[in-house]
């Protein structure tokens, strides 16, 4: 079954930077600074270099199989049966990422902005959007996307007004790799989970005109290189604020910074940075479910909407549960998950392909040409 819209290298950066940029973004110069100290940047710097290279692996796959997404390749690559559970793995793997997104997401807003609004409203929110947001075609996605990434540089401009605050001191970068090179490398683990979205490229390749050509490349690199500078950025700026002793007790530096802000105009940019943060977080969720629905529609054989209906109704009900029991499970699950179902089975299904040799026609390049 071949996909039916195209989109075009920028459409590919619009919904893969959107993608990767989410709920990490808050608590990354946290995480980072547990490990690698004030050397969190350039952790964040390998693994985006990692993260390309793993790109090209899945368009090196995915350009075997010309219009065809994930859910269709694997049953050529390993068979009907074995090609099926791989569907079904990835498809809770999906779901399970937005359940994480919806937790943080819920537990954020409650700790900032609506302290005595009951978590499950704030779910049923998400969920409402959710559905509304993933019952439509790839160029509705496409359309939501291209108008949603204002936001992004949005975030970017607000932070500018942190080098009003007198307390930014530079020197908290320097000197630059004394953590140790074992520091920064143990760093890029905790610095994958923000990078998690490009597995989605396993997916929108097959939307891609001339998807086999390198030039359908350009998108996805220029939207990993753009995460990538982004995050860093947001890692150096949080370090040259807060003393590293501030960097280990607070859990959203970002936040924390932008709160303590003080400019005659505008009041609490932490809450301004967060409304728009909002924003990129349910494009974030838009683009896993829109996945995920096409997965179940079909794996089970039934139209897109009712897939995004089971979707939703799944993740609201799983969100619940691990909301009011221990978010850090959900979290340890995704760093195996995100390796496994990022890095080590796409490698594999590219080896069994060079080696077995499949690999589909397009009939779409060919009326193109």
């Amino acid at each position: 079954m071949t996909v039916k819209g195209r989109i075009s290298s920028v459409n590919l950066f619009y919904v893969l930077a959107q993608t990767m940029i989410g709920v990490g973004l808050l608590s990354l110069p946290h995480q980072t600074h547990r490990t690698a100290g004030s050397d969190g940047w350039i952790s964040i710097l390998i693994t985006g270099f990692f993260i390309q290279l793993i790109v090209l692996i899945i368009w090196l796959l995915c350009r075997k199989f010309p219009n065809l997404t994930l859910f269709d390749f694997s049953k050529v690559i390993v068979g009907k049966t074995l090609g099926t559970v791989v569907n079904f793995l990835y498809i809770i793997y999906l779901l399970t990422i937005i359940c994480y997104i919806f937790i943080v997401y819920t537990d954020t807003l409650k700790r900032w902005i609506l302290p005595e609004t009951p978590g499950w409203i704030l779910l049923l929110i998400l969920f409402v959007l959710l559905i509304y947001g993933s019952i439509c075609t790839i160029k509705n996605v496409i359309s939501l996307f291209s108008f949603l990434f204002l936001f992004i540089p949005l975030l970017f401009l607000i932070t500018f007004f942190v080098y009003h605050d007198p307390s930014i001191d530079v020197r908290y970068l320097f000197p630059i790799g004394h953590s140790g090179g074992w520091n920064i490398l143990k760093g890029t683990k905790d610095t994958f989970v923000s990078f998690i979205g490009y597995e989605t490229l396993l997916i929108y390749f097959a939307f891609m005109k001339r998807s086999k050509r390198i030039t359908a490349l350009k998108g996805a690199f220029f939207a990993i290189l753009f995460v990538t500078t982004f995050l860093m950025y947001i890692v150096m700026i949080s370090t040259m604020m807060l003393s590293p002793e501030e960097m280990k007790i607070t859990r959203e530096p970002v936040l924390y910074i932008l709160s303590a802000v003080e400019i005659r105009l505008l009041s609490r940019l932490d809450l301004i940075f967060l409304s728009f943060w909002c924003m990129v977080v349910f494009a974030t969720i838009i683009s896993y479910s829109f996945s995920a629905s096409m997965g179940i529609s079909k794996l089970i054989r039934i139209k897109h909407k009712f897939a995004v209906m089971l979707a939703g109704t799944f993740v609201f009900i799983v969100s619940i549960i691990f909301y009011y029991m221990e978010v850090t499970l959900l979290e340890k699950w995704l760093k195996h998950f995100s390796l496994i179902f990022g890095v080590i089975i796409p490698t594999l299904l590219l080896f069994i392909t060079i080696i077995f040799k499949r690999e589909a026609a397009s009939t779409y390049e060919e009326k193109e040409n």
